[in-house]
């Protein structure tokens, strides 16, 4: 599944593909962290 970090007001917003919002963070870093945690999970 592909995954868009979109930038907004000093955090960052984590999207799918199909537009679903998935996480907010932190940092981009943080984001990227969520991610990976999220896709073990799977």
């Amino acid at each position: 599944m592909g995954y868009e970090i979109i930038p907004v007001r000093g955090h960052y917003e984590v999207y799918d593909n199909r537009g679903n919002f998935i996480c907010s963070a932190d940092t981009r870093y943080e984001a990227l962290s969520e991610l990976e945690e999220a896709d073990e999970l799977l």
